[in-house]
């Protein structure tokens, strides 16, 4: 499988606290068919694109995903992680391209309705993620 996304792109794995964090209103588009994976009720998912070579992706899974799938957000919207180079990631309808891993992508029903780019810390992404949910 040729690389999408080439090792210039990986180097953008950075963990300095640059932060990403955008939540856009996007207007409804028809629901896509998911791969397999549990998603909410909601049609809520938290998808982590990660990719080989990232050096904060394992310390994102180590941190935040365990804490994560207790909270509220993650009882919401399930997490699922996706390789960037996956045919999977090119499955959603996303904002703009993810040029840095991780990053974490809030959709519903497979269309992006926020992000976090990068790893900024465990309580950092837990806020951050708690003020894209919608409220319930």
């Amino acid at each position: 499988m040729s690389e999408r996304y080439p090792t210039p792109a990986l180097s953008l794995c950075l963990g300095l606290g640059l932060l990403v964090a955008h939540i856009s209103a996007l207007g409804a588009a028809p629901a896509r068919e998911m791969e397999a994976g549990h998603k909410a009720p909601t049609g809520l998912e938290l998808i982590a694109f990660e990719a080989p070579g990232c050096n904060y992706c394992p310390v994102f899974r180590r941190d935040v995903a365990p804490s994560y799938t207790a909270s509220r957000v993650g009882k919401s919207a399930p997490l699922r992680f996706i390789d960037l180079n996956d045919e999977a990631a090119a499955s959603f309808a996303l904002a703009s391209p993810v040029t840095m891993v991780p990053t974490v992508v809030l959709v519903r029903d497979g269309v992006e309705i926020g992000r976090v780019a990068g790893y900024v810390g465990r309580e950092s992404m837990h806020r951050l993620l708690e003020t894209m949910l919608p409220p319930e």
